[in-house]
């Protein structure tokens, strides 16, 4: 039985969103990657054709509405990080993985200090220590989310 390739994305996009909001330590918290934006950045460097701007967005929206936060603004950030990707596919993917890694961890930097000065105009929310060590851990999950979405995506034979 074949299963539907938009149908294997939206699966990996739901585990994602699991382990995103997955509760964990308050001391760990600080250390989750951005599960979520690394699978989206994998799927546009994977098949931009497929998963588009406005599936990041639709992403985004998801994220916010599991995090009780304001929607859309998860879904701009998703959105342009996905619109930079897509440019940039044929570049990215032609980097080594732990360049990709890299340029994955800076994307998260990029993520959180957005998401944090949108957070801060709005709610007048303050920085906590350690909130950018996910970047950290996104450049070392990358790698292992890679591999995984691309054994993935190559057994299911999503094109």
């Amino acid at each position: 039985m074949r299963i539907p390739p938009l149908l294997i994305i939206w699966l990996s996009i739901g585990c994602a969103l699991v382990l995103q909001v997955m509760p964990m330590p308050l001391q760990l918290d600080v250390f989750r990657p951005n599960w979520l934006l690394l699978t989206v950045m994998y799927w546009c460097l994977a098949l931009p054709h497929r998963f588009n701007v406005g599936s990041a967005w639709l992403c985004g929206i998801l994220l916010d509405a599991l995090w009780g936060a304001p929607i859309g603004i998860n879904g701009v950030i998703f959105a342009l990080v996905c619109s930079f990707v897509i440019k940039n596919f044929q570049r990215i993917r032609s980097y080594s993985i732990w360049q990709q890694a890299v340029i994955a961890g800076g994307i998260s930097l990029v993520y959180q200090a957005t998401s944090y000065f949108i957070q801060r105009a709005l709610f007048d929310v303050s920085l906590i220590e350690g909130y950018y060590y996910s970047a950290l851990t996104s450049i070392i999950f990358w790698p292992w989310l890679f591999f995984l979405l691309r054994k993935t995506r190559r057994h299911w034979q999503v094109a």
